[in-house]
């Protein structure tokens, strides 16, 4: 793995505390694509990941919301995703001619 990438993931993993999988009812495992790999983070990183999410193994698709702002402002920037639910934010970003 590329040192980059392995760093990147490491400072992802130690925004969430590190636990085993518990498979329980009613019990959330938030996780955001890596490279090419899954990894478990926290709510605060997971709603503010602008690419692919994931909850319990199923794909999520919804607002991502700016990292760490108590008054949920929806992110406006891109995304990875390019479903209508996922875009719903998202404002035209142009450029001059």
């Amino acid at each position: 793995m590329d040192a980059n990438k392995q760093n990147a993931k490491e400072k992802l993993v130690l925004l969430g505390p590190q636990r085993t999988f518990d498979d329980s009812p009613g019990q959330k495992v938030l996780q955001v694509k890596l490279s090419d790999s899954w990894v478990e983070v926290t709510e605060d990183v997971f709603r503010s990941w602008t690419g692919y999410r994931r909850i319990n193994g199923e794909d999520f698709h919804g607002a991502v919301y700016n990292f760490l702002d108590a008054t949920n402002t929806p992110y406006t920037g891109s995304r990875s995703c390019g479903c209508k639910v996922c875009q719903e934010h998202v404002l035209p970003h142009l450029k001059m001619n």
